[in-house]
């Protein structure tokens, strides 16, 4: 007799850190109002980096099970909305892809905008930081999942130097899809270059407190991404179809 069987789903570990949290608030193991465990307590009891267990966080807070109070931490929402994640958008899927590239276009650079009247000036250092990592990063030839975070990290520092709560959520809301877009964005050499010339434009800009001008080259910036990941993922799509 043959037997088929459904192969099972690969998961992250942030997504298996978060549904084991949901079981969690969903079961009452945390009540209403109670704050769950530390990011250095959730990293150590699932053996995996405080990275992981923030993403998991950031999911949980999508889906408004929890709610983060700056310097006293995480805590379970009174009225959870959902349990899934509201933005039902798909990394895999094209169209969702190219949705959250469409956002970014309107979003990022007001973001930068924003930013630009706002950061501080340690910020602006570890952003100088993070384009010299990527420039190193792309030098040596180095891991494009390093270079794709220390992407992800550069727009995510802009976000929070908004200062606006809902700008910082929103960034939360698209941290995963957006960390995936830019591996794929850096597994062509071309890419990698301009992104951190671009970085350090805004940079520029940034010091210079020029709101324009950052929002200007963010606009670009963001603009010429969505326009190039469009291309390769409907090349890629083209090849699929062929095979």
């Amino acid at each position: 007799m043959k037997v088929v069987f459904t192969p099972f789903e690969r998961k992250s570990r942030s997504v298996v850190v978060f549904e084991a949290l949901k079981e969690k608030i969903e079961t009452g193991f945390w009540g209403a109002g109670e704050r769950i465990y530390t990011e250095n307590e959730l990293a150590k009891a699932f053996n995996v980096g405080r990275s992981t267990v923030r993403e998991a966080l950031n999911l949980l807070k999508a889906c408004n099970l929890v709610y983060t109070v700056p310097g006293m931490g995480s805590f379970v929402s009174s009225e959870p909305v959902s349990t899934s994640n509201p933005a039902h958008l798909d990394p895999k899927n094209i169209r969702d892809v190219i949705q959250v590239m469409e956002f970014r276009v309107a979003y990022e650079p007001y973001c930068a905008s924003l930013a630009a009247k706002r950061i501080t000036e340690a910020e602006i250092k570890k952003l100088t930081e993070y384009v010299s990592r990527q420039e190193s990063n792309v030098l040596t030839e180095g891991n494009l999942s390093d270079f794709a975070e220390m992407d992800t990290a550069f727009h995510g520092l802009i976000a929070n130097a908004t200062r606006n709560t809902l700008f910082i959520h929103s960034f939360d809301l698209i941290r995963e899809h957006l960390l995936k877009q830019q591996i794929l964005s850096a597994s062509y050499a071309q890419r990698r270059g301009r992104a951190f010339q671009y970085h350090n434009q805004i940079i520029q800009a940034l010091k210079e407190r020029d709101r324009k001008k950052a929002e200007l080259v963010m606009h670009e910036h963001v603009w010429e991404t969505k326009n190039a990941i469009t291309a390769i993922l409907k090349e890629e799509k083209k090849v699929l179809n062929k095979e």
